[in-house]
């Protein structure tokens, strides 16, 4: 058998890159929408498809999403409590796919940071419209699977008879909502860094000047 763990050749992939695996979610959701992005054209230049085609494209976009949220609600706990803030519990944030759960700790964020979702090519005008569109998800594949499965572990369909989702007006949405999430991700981390940096200082400052 081929070996293909480990050996010096060209294609290989590293994991934990960095030691700090919960710091590489938003590598790993990058990695998804742009396979998806890369799926998505290609399907939108042939028509028709076959339909199991679509079904990798939906699931990789709606794990990216579910990859950028939980990288923010993560990330936010650190923000929140530098900012004096309530901060979200994290404890259980990989315990669950649903993505409702991480609306109310990604509202609270983007509130603090005067964040919205009326972004440039957004097809959402506030958070309320992402949120109906989260809801909208959660309602098809609230446990990542209705995309990977025909059927539930008690082998009932996971969806309805000839239930329709159109694959290119989906990426066109997510495709455009992944980038902003991204950004915003890397904006929390570098706003965590600032604000610690500062708070950091500012105790160096009362540290020396108590001494004097």
């Amino acid at each position: 058998m081929r070996p293909f763990i480990n050996i010096p050749s060209p294609g290989n992939v590293v994991f934990n890159f960095t030691g700090d695996p919960i710091g590489e979610l938003s590598a790993f959701a990058l990695g998804y929408r742009e396979a998806a992005n890369r799926l998505a054209t290609e399907f939108s230049q042939s028509d028709p498809r076959p339909d199991y085609e679509g079904y990798p494209i939906l699931y990789l976009y709606r794990h990216s999403l579910e990859l950028y949220l939980k990288a923010i609600v993560y990330r936010s706990a650190g923000l929140m409590g530098l900012m004096g803030k309530e901060k979200p519990d994290v404890t259980k944030l990989f315990k669950s796919h649903k993505l409702r759960r991480l609306l109310a700790p990604v509202r609270a964020v983007f509130n603090a940071m005067q964040w919205n979702f009326d972004f440039e090519d957004s097809e959402f005008a506030s958070f309320d419209e992402f949120e109906q569109f989260i809801g909208t998800i959660d309602s098809i594949d609230a446990d990542s699977d209705g995309f990977r499965y025909p059927m539930n572990r008690e082998g009932q369909a996971n969806l309805p008879h000839h239930y329709v989702i159109n694959v290119i007006s989906f990426a066109k949405i997510m495709s455009s909502l992944l980038s902003y999430l991204e950004g915003a991700a890397d904006l929390i981390k570098e706003s965590w860094l600032t604000v610690a940096e500062a708070s950091y200082d500012l105790q160096q400052y009362l540290a020396e000047d108590s001494e004097a």
